[in-house]
């Protein structure tokens, strides 16, 4: 690879050496007429990751149609801090990402998501359907990771930008391939400095006030669903309130962008704040520090309401916490 590459795969990584070489070769072996730079961010891995992506770095050097760099090991950076490091050494005049848990199991994704530009050139981003793999039960699910809401028109902005929006993103970070340009509206380094806890959100919302995007529906993707995982948050994870207030700041932040599409309001945000936090409190039995938190709530709303009547009396409060404890159950059964 002797000129600038046609794509630049990111695979951000860190201890997965039970699937990095399955995600690396998934990528590799990519058909079509184009040149591949696979762009390698190993966050300070504790296991044997980092010696099996040096492997695939070895033996895919500078100056074939495929070239695998691999970035210096350093102090580990966080999934946003790696990632921004990452985006920095890709120069294709395309981007694709796959984490190291994932793969790609349709060896032309990137050629058809290039035919796809080809017919379409005012289309910015393009993403294609997959499978969800449910690790625990080995159960692959097909088209369990297309896009949250039909294509229309490719305006995706629609669904970051609207008083319904639930959480979320679009469309799977690696069923993507977008072009360059349009992650030059990314500012990645704001996202490390204001501590972002996931970078696809934000992307994925400022990409859509800038571009059309479009949509293969071939399944190309497999997405690993297991305890651990970067997405998988449970009421046990420490992090679990600092996770939800990194999405609320994300959303603040996507507000000052983007003020005449804010839709989003710092009540909102705050009740949902809420009732995460009570919601934390019903697992972890706290009764009193959950009915002070509903007392002490300022807002007036339905959930709000909801809180303070299941506080009432230490019964109500076993009652709510079973008919939840049991709902969570009967949905991280589908999950896992």
């Amino acid at each position: 690879m002797n000129e600038q590459p046609t794509i630049s795969v990111a695979i951000l990584t860190y201890k997965q050496e039970k699937t990095i070489r399955q995600t690396l070769n998934s990528v590799i072996c990519q058909k079509g007429d184009f040149s591949l730079e696979v762009i390698i961010g190993d966050d300070h891995s504790p296991d044997g990751n980092r010696a099996i992506c040096e492997e695939f770095a070895a033996n895919y050097p500078f100056g074939g149609r495929v070239y695998v760099k691999l970035l210096p090991d350093e102090p580990n950076k966080g999934i946003m801090g790696n990632f921004a490091r990452i985006m920095k050494h890709c120069t294709g005049d395309y981007v694709a990402i796959c984490a190291g848990d994932d793969y790609w199991c349709d060896e032309y994704k990137l050629q058809k998501q290039l035919n796809y530009f080809s017919i379409y050139p005012d289309v910015g981003v393009v993403s294609t359907s997959g499978y969800k793999l449910l690790v625990r039960s080995n159960k692959l699910i097909p088209n369990a990771i297309a896009p949250y809401q039909p294509f229309l028109d490719g305006d995706v902005r629609k669904f970051y930008f609207s008083p319904d929006y639930k959480g979320g993103v679009y469309a799977m970070p690696l069923t993507l391939l977008i072009k360059r340009k349009i992650l030059n509206y990314v500012d990645f380094d704001e996202y490390v400095r204001r501590k972002f806890p996931v970078e696809d959100f934000p992307m994925q919302a400022v990409m859509s006030q800038h571009c059309k995007w479009g949509h293969i529906p071939d399944l190309t993707v497999v997405y690993r669903v297991y305890k651990g995982s970067a997405t998988f948050i449970s009421y046990d994870d420490p992090n679990y309130m600092n996770y939800f207030k990194g999405l609320a700041d994300i959303r603040r932040y996507l507000n000052e962008l983007f003020p005449l599409d804010a839709c989003i309001t710092e009540d909102m945000l705050q009740e949902d704040l809420f009732y995460k936090e009570f919601l934390l409190l019903l697992h972890q039995w706290r009764y009193q520090d959950a009915k002070a938190l509903a007392q002490q709530c300022a807002l007036h709303t339905p959930k709000v309401q909801l809180t303070r009547e299941m506080t009432k009396n230490p019964l109500l409060f076993v009652l709510f916490r079973a008919y939840k404890e049991f709902y969570k159950h009967k949905e991280l059964m589908k999950r896992i």
